[in-house]
């Protein structure tokens, strides 16, 4: 039995395969695609560092101001103090008069120490709290 050859006929005698060109256009097509995507990675790792960050002083502004609710840290202006906790962050807790009697407005905020950080984040929480020293018979009219 006759072995079939089969063969791939070019009428014009042109070579088959890419060009020269065609080869160079493709690589600097793959090698700009993988810049972008290299600088995607990277603009997506530094969004989820810092969603981390925030987190974490979410976290720590809601427990300061949870210790100032329940009494363990005094009901007073503090300015500046490194959290024992975690040592990278620091809280101030500033207590004003607010404009209800018997009402204080008290800020708790945390911040990242400047040397942990070159743009330390910071996040503040304002709650309204009763007045220990508020005595409404004080401010009764005696008639």
């Amino acid at each position: 039995m006759p072995k079939l050859h089969f063969a791939i006929s070019n009428p014009q005698g042109k070579r088959q395969g890419f060009s020269l060109l065609e080869v160079l256009l493709a690589i600097a097509i793959l090698g700009g695609a993988m810049v972008v995507i290299g600088q995607l990675i990277n603009l997506g790792y530094r969004s989820a560092v810092e969603a981390k960050i925030r987190s974490d002083a979410n976290i720590l502004v809601d427990g300061k101001m949870a210790e100032v609710s329940a009494g363990i840290i005094e009901l007073q202006s503090v300015s500046s103090s490194v959290i024992e906790e975690n040592p990278d962050w620091m809280y101030s807790v500033d207590v004003q008069q607010s404009g209800q009697l018997g009402l204080l407005m008290v800020v708790v905020s945390v911040e990242q120490t400047p040397s942990s950080s070159a743009n330390p984040i910071s996040m503040s929480v304002v709650r309204f709290m009763p007045d220990p020293d508020y005595d409404p018979l004080d401010y009764i009219d005696e008639e």
